[in-house]
C-alpha cells in the first residue's frame, strides 16, 4: 500500500535489518524506535487510522491495551482469542492470521464502516474489561471476599 504511511513504533532500524536482512525498507515505512513519552504515544494513536497488533506469545500486550484505551480500530493475530476471549472479532478487534494480516489490513483500511465499528467497539471493550474503574471494582470484590472469609473464620 504505497499511498499509506506506516509507522513502526517500538522497533528500530537495526531490528528491521535483523528481521528482514534481504528487504529494502519501503519508502512509506517509518521506523521511529522505542521509549516514547506519554504525549508522543497519545499523538501517534490520535493520528492512527488502524493499529496493527500482531501478538506472538501468551503475554499481555501493552499495544493492545493502549489501542483499546484510545479507541482505535485494531487488527491482531489469533492468539488474542486465547488471551482475551471477551474481545470479539468484528466488534472489538479484527482477528487475523499471520498469513492474512496484510490483506486483512488493506480490507479494513478500505472499509469505513468496519473502521468506525471497530473504533466504537475498542472503546467499549476498554471501558468494560480493562479500565481503572473495572480493575478497582474487581480488586474491591476480592478484598471484600477476603474480609468476609476472615471474619467468618473467627466468628
Amino acid at each position: 500500500m504505497p499511498n499509506i504511511n506506516v509507522i513502526l513504533a517500538g522497533s528500530t532500524y537495526e531490528d528491521w535489518k535483523h528481521a528482514f536482512p534481504q528487504l529494502k525498507l519501503p519508502k512509506n515505512l517509518y521506523i521511529i524506535g522505542r521509549g516514547f513519552k506519554d504525549d508522543v504515544i497519545a499523538e501517534l494513536y490520535k493520528k492512527a487510522k488502524l493499529v496493527i497488533v500482531p501478538i506472538s506469545n501468551r503475554s499481555i500486550s501493552n499495544r493492545l491495551l493502549e489501542a483499546l484505551f484510545y479507541g482505535k480500530p485494531i487488527i491482531t493475530s489469533e492468539i488474542v482469542q486465547y488471551l482475551h476471549p471477551e474481545l470479539r472479532h468484528g466488534e472489538h478487534v479484527y482477528v487475523s492470521s499471520w498469513d492474512r494480516i496484510v490483506m486483512d489490513s488493506i480490507k479494513v483500511l478500505n472499509d469505513d464502516y468496519i473502521l468506525e465499528n471497530l473504533a466504537r467497539g475498542a472503546q467499549k471493550a476498554y471501558n468494560k474489561y480493562f479500565s481503572t474503574l473495572t480493575n478497582i471494582k474487581a480488586v474491591s470484590k476480592i478484598i471484600d471476599t477476603l474480609i468476609a472469609h476472615e471474619h467468618s473464620t473467627y466468628v
